[in-house]
């Protein structure tokens, strides 16, 4: 019987940008599950209910072949990739744009206060009666920069997400922020929820989602 045979695992960057009528779709979280691809945001720029388009700087790893057919998904969905960076040779671009100003710096008493509440509210989302889909505000520390936080919920734990809104200066300046749609099973939450308190990253539940879209 013959060995599997190994395909070592390519890498690009790309900066993409993201359509209005796109916002409210899971994108990135689909690169993570359809294609089997690890995803690390580098900076994004995303306002929520904005019809102008927003914007991410993406490093995609994984599978040479899903690598591509995750850039021609993108591309069919008419997701522009402004930059597109393969072992390190520019392969497009385009003018850089412009980076909003700072979001909020947390304080490191608000951060810890954050961490330990998610509980509680948790208990109050449930007591609601809404089992499937969860809407929170997460802060990407800096430290953190090199690390696929949001493209984690999704492999590890299942999770469709959907950014709804994002900020995140480029190079590791400041802690990004991102406002988050979760969809999955009680317990899948539950445990991603678990795993960003044990990164000590804050999170804020936003519980008006059991009420629906307003």
């Amino acid at each position: 019987m013959s060995a599997t045979k190994f395909v070592k695992p390519a890498s690009v960057h790309s900066r993409i940008l993201v359509p209005g009528r796109y916002h409210r779709q899971p994108v990135i979280s689909r690169l993570v599950s359809r294609y089997d691809l690890t995803v690390n945001i580098k900076a994004a720029s995303l306002t929520l209910d904005s019809q102008s388009d927003g914007w991410f700087d993406l490093e995609l790893s994984g599978n040479p072949q899903k690598l591509t057919n995750s850039l021609s998904y993108l591309q069919g969905l008419g997701v522009n990739l402004v930059q597109l960076a393969i072992a390190n040779q520019i392969q497009a671009t385009d003018n850089s744009l412009a980076f909003p100003d700072s979001a909020y710096k947390l304080s490191p008493k608000d951060s810890a206060w954050l961490t330990d509440r998610w509980q509680e509210q948790f208990q109050q989302w449930m007591s609601l009666g809404q089992t499937n889909r969860l809407r929170l505000q997460l802060c990407v520390l800096k430290t953190y920069y090199e690390q696929p936080v949001i493209s984690k919920l999704v492999s590890r734990y299942g999770l469709t997400v959907n950014i709804t809104s994002a900020i995140l200066q480029p190079d590791s300046q400041d802690d990004g922020w991102f406002d988050l749609d979760l969809w999955g099973r009680t317990k899948q939450l539950y445990s991603s929820l678990s795993y960003l308190e044990k990164l000590g990253l804050p999170i804020w539940l936003d519980l008006s989602s059991v009420y629906g879209d307003r």
